[in-house]
Parts: structure tokens; sequence; C-alpha cells
């Protein structure tokens, strides 16, 4: 898979060590040729396009991503946004782009696609490694989410006007040139928001440029605006989401539970007028129910959805993979979060990826994804040759579902003949 930095490590390290220093959530950055680059080819940007105009894949593990909208001449259009994302005919990025204009070319319009790392591997890879960069230079994780997104279109200005996202954001153009205004937040006062008469604060904004091979960037609490007005522009950004609801664990944790007691299915007939609504009276039994164990293991669940995914908060889309041989040697990739949990119900939970897998507890498999952690190489003849028969099933179903993560690489192993020439040559 390529890689977002695609320069000499010192050269990124500095780059790094410098946007630590002056940049994070500090102040606006534009540099013409950057050295980090996503690298996203056009194939792939068109690929989860394409994904995404599938309605079927816009709730991607519960989370309603992708999300899409269009607006045409300023305004989102409660409309079938089918014909503004690409068809079969449009073999090419250049094919989707060409036909949307023509079919809008006395407006002006603008495609947004949130959560594309939901439904393209290679994307995700791609918004991972970067969002691992942030925390390896700045030493802390947003406390919101991690969101991959494009913006494509020709617009006079951002739909919405002047505003403010509460996200850092990284911006990458694939095509064409987009404008962005910025302003600090100690200017909101001058600033006209939630519109596209700003023309008075043009000359107190810090003006972005992005062309491709460039890089922008602006803190989570600037005001800013994006313009393309002469012809399409294509951006892919990754943006830190810095709000959060501590609570929203839980509650999310709480509705999935309540979902499974069916409690909605309660007879809301009439009642005493004086009395809840028998279906929420039912709720509120079956959450006077819920046992605190299982409350933690599903809150665990989606808290580590959001630690092994680098803050993307969905899992890497999963890819065939065939079972794992019993003689190879197996480890993690490099950039691979792993942890686990004994659930209240008596199995194993292994998160890795964004997804997490549940299988018997065994504690042989507990120690043999502990050495996978820790970032040891596991010999799997070897280890199979001193397990329990009961393990070595659990461990090959794990390993099963983490190679079609991606979460760990399989080394096929060196046959005695293959060894003896090594040897020889």
């Amino acid at each position: 898979m390529p890689q977002p930095v695609s320069v000499a490590p010192s050269e990124t390290e500095r780059f790094w060590q410098e946007f630590a220093a002056r940049h994070w959530e500090q102040r606006p950055l534009s540099l013409p040729a950057a050295p980090v680059q996503l690298d996203v080819e056009e194939e792939e940007l068109l690929n989860a396009l394409s994904q995404a105009a599938d309605r079927g894949n816009r709730s991607a593990a519960g989370s309603g991503l992708p999300r899409v909208v269009v607006t045409v001449d300023g305004r989102t259009q409660p409309i079938d946004t089918r014909p503004f994302l690409p068809l079969p005919q449009d073999d090419y990025l250049d094919d989707y782009l060409a036909r949307v204009d023509e079919r809008m070319r006395e407006h002006e319009w603008s495609v947004a696609v949130s959560g594309l790392h939901a439904v393209s591997a290679p994307l995700w890879d791609r918004a991972k490694r970067l969002s691992d960069d942030v925390y390896r230079c700045t030493g802390t994780r947003v406390a919101g989410r991690v969101d991959m997104d494009t913006f494509i279109g020709r617009y006079t200005s951002t739909n919405v006007g002047v505003h403010t996202d509460h996200a850092g954001n990284f911006g990458f153009t694939v095509r064409g040139r987009k404008t962005l205004l910025t302003w600090p937040p100690e200017c909101a006062e001058q600033v006209p928001q939630h519109t596209a008469d700003y023309a008075s604060a043009r000359g107190l904004a810090d003006v972005l440029v992005g062309v491709p091979g460039a890089l922008t960037y602006f803190p989570s609490r600037q005001l800013h605006v994006g313009e393309s007005p002469d012809a399409v522009a294509v951006n892919v950004n990754i943006a830190f989401f810095t709000r959060n609801d501590p609570a929203a664990l839980v509650v999310d944790a709480v509705g999935a539970l309540l979902a499974r007691t069916r409690a909605d299915g309660a007879d809301p007939g009439a009642s005493n007028p004086h009395d809840i609504p028998p279906a929420a009276a039912a709720a509120l039994r079956a959450l006077a129910s819920l046992p605190g164990p299982e409350l933690e293991d599903v809150v665990w669940e989606r808290h580590m959805r959001v630690v092994t995914s680098g803050g993307l908060g969905v899992g890497r889309p999963a890819e065939s993979a065939a079972p794992v041989p019993r003689d190879a040697r197996v480890r993690l990739h490099d950039d691979v979060v792993v942890r686990q949990r004994l659930l209240a119900d008596g199995r194993r939970a292994v998160a890795a990826q964004g997804h997490t897998l549940k299988v018997a507890d065994h504690p042989q498999v507990e120690a043999a994804v502990a050495a996978l952690a820790d970032g040891d190489t596991l010999d799997l003849a070897g280890w199979e040759s001193r397990a329990d028969t009961a393990a070595v099933p659990l461990l090959h179903a794990a390993l099963l579902r983490l190679v079609g993560w991606r979460a760990v690489e399989v080394e096929a192993a060196v046959s005695a003949t293959a060894r003896t020439t090594e040897r020889v040559l």
C-alpha cells in the first residue's frame, strides 16, 4: 500500500517537528509543495465514491457512514444524490467530473462525502497513518473522532458560508484549485457567519491555497470558508474533531443493549394520563435489569473501535482472507494496535483495526494474542506443538479475522530443502 509519507524521513521529521511546535491547534499552514502527502490514487477515490453511491453501504458498522450532501446554487438538495456520484459508465475520475459539470453547467454545485474511510480499505489506511503521525508528533489524540472526507465541485463559496467545524483540518487537493479563507476566533465579531456575504472580512483572512501537491491546515477553532468558482476542484481532507460527549459511549452502549430487549415492542395502548407511556415504562424496566459487567463490555468494545482505529471510529473494511498455514510465522503490522478483554459471558474479545472478534476463552490463546500485541513473532508450528488441542482452532479462527482486517502479516514457512539451499548459497 502506498504510504502517505513519500519523501526522505529526515525531511518528514523536520516537517512534523515544526508543525507540532508552530501550527497544531495554533495557526493555519499553506505549503505549495508539502513533504507529507496522502498519495490518494484517482481510481481509489472513484471507487470509494462509487461505494458511497450505494445506499446499502451508508451504515458501515452502525456508524451511518459515509454521508453524502449535494448542493446546487448554494442550497442543500433534498433530492436523489445518485446522479451526482459516479455511475457505472464513469470509468475514470475525468468521466465522472465532466458528466456532472456538464449537467450543472448553468449552476454552481458541490458534493461533500464524509466517512470515505468506512467503505475503502486503502483510504482507511491512509487516514489512520496520518492520524498516527499527528499523534506521534503532538503526543495527544483529539477527544473527538477522525474523519476522511472529500469536497468536489465548482462553487463561489461553501454552501453554509463562513463557519466553524470544531475540527483541525488537513487538506489535500487532487484536482483543480481550492482557496480557503480562515480567520482566528478572535475575529468572530468582525466576520459575517453562515452567509456567503463575507467580502467585508476578506482582508482579515489568512488565505490557504490548495492545488495538487500542496498541503493546507487550519486549527479546529478557525472560522473558514472554501472557494472554487472557476473550475471543478477535488479535495480530500482529514479532519480531527476536538469535541466529544464523555457520556456518548455509555449512552450508545445502553441503547444497543436495550435494543436487544425489544422494549419498543410493548403495547403502546391507552394509559393513565399521569403515567409514562407503556413502551417507555418497559424500556425503563429493561434498563434497570441491565447487568453492569455486560454494559461495561459493550462500552469497552465501542471504545476499542476508536482506540484501535486511530480515532476513525469504524473498522477497516474487511478483505477476503485465506486460513493461515499451520507452519507459518505471524506478527502484527507495525501500525496496528491490539487489545483484549475477558467478557462477562466467558468469551475472550480481541480488538484490532476498529473491529472486535470474540472466541471461547483459553489461557494459551490469551498468551498468544498478548505476545503478538507486544511485537513478538509467533511461530505457529512451535506454538501448536506446545498448545492444547482445544486452543489451536480458537487461535486460527482469530487469525483468520485478523488477516482479513490487515492486522497481521503472515510469513510462509521455509522448507528444510530451501533452508539447506540458502546455507549452500
